[in-house]
């Protein structure tokens, strides 16, 4: 499958794609950050994914939010975030597997 249409929507903190096939997913901000697939994160590069700690109290914290999304080749979006990480690259399959509606969820569960 591939997105006929991307869209961060700032309002609703998510990122709404509308596939090929006609289905649409909406991912979360926060969800899609958590499930960043760089090796860092994943822990694959050989150590352990770590949280950041920046010594702010969480309330005092801005929301987390991508800063920009652009496309890698015809395959992949990379998403530069709010809190300083740009390094994963999400692929639309990847993205496509991971897609929280209820439809997708009864598939893979």
């Amino acid at each position: 499958m591939t997105p006929v249409k991307i869209k961060l929507e700032a309002g609703n903190d998510t990122l709404a794609i509308e596939w090929s096939d006609g289905h649409h997913s909406v991912y979360g901000y926060r969800e899609l950050r958590d499930r960043c697939p760089c090796s860092t994160c994943t822990g694959s590069e050989g150590t352990q994914a770590t949280e950041q700690t920046t010594g702010k109290l969480p309330m005092f914290q801005t929301a987390l939010r991508p800063l920009r999304a652009e496309l890698v080749g015809r395959y992949a979006l990379q998403i530069f975030w709010s809190d300083g990480h740009s390094t994963g690259i999400y692929s639309f399959d990847y993205l496509r597997s991971i897609c929280p509606c209820p439809e997708c969820s009864r598939a893979a569960g």
